[in-house]
């Protein structure tokens, strides 16, 4: 499980889609059993949550694939869990009081600076 780390080089393909199918019950079951209950955990902690999903989100891959490979190990269905994650949560509407509300906020807020970020790197990299 390499959930936030870049995973060995040394993998077989197989191994590697093992470890990237936990990472994505992990992050599937913070999505049902931890952030459904953010108004009863401390900001900070779910501030860390949204932190490693928008890093999850972005896709990663190791240096060392040969390009037949760079498709499987690109850890698509990881990154997709991790950004549907914060779209779920940006889009909160079971908000009845300002304190349950601070959930979507952090997701959106996080989705806004993983955009800007995006957008510098383009114009940087054009």
């Amino acid at each position: 499980m390499f959930i936030f780390s870049t995973p060995p080089d040394n993998l077989s393909i197989q191994e590697f889609q093992k470890n990237e199918s936990i990472d994505v019950e992990v992050v599937q079951l913070i999505s049902t059993e931890i952030l459904p209950y953010a108004n009863f955990i401390p900001k900070e902690f779910v501030g860390q949550i949204m932190t490693m999903l928008n890093k999850g989100s972005i896709h990663s891959q190791s240096s060392s694939f040969t390009e037949a490979e760079i498709d499987i190990r690109m850890r698509e269905e990881f990154s997709k869990v991790c950004f549907e994650t914060l779209l779920q949560f940006s889009f909160s509407n079971k908000v009845t009081t300002p304190q349950e509300g601070y959930i979507s906020r952090m997701a959106l807020s996080v989705l806004l600076k993983r955009s800007q970020d995006v957008l510098h790197r383009y114009i940087e990299d054009e």
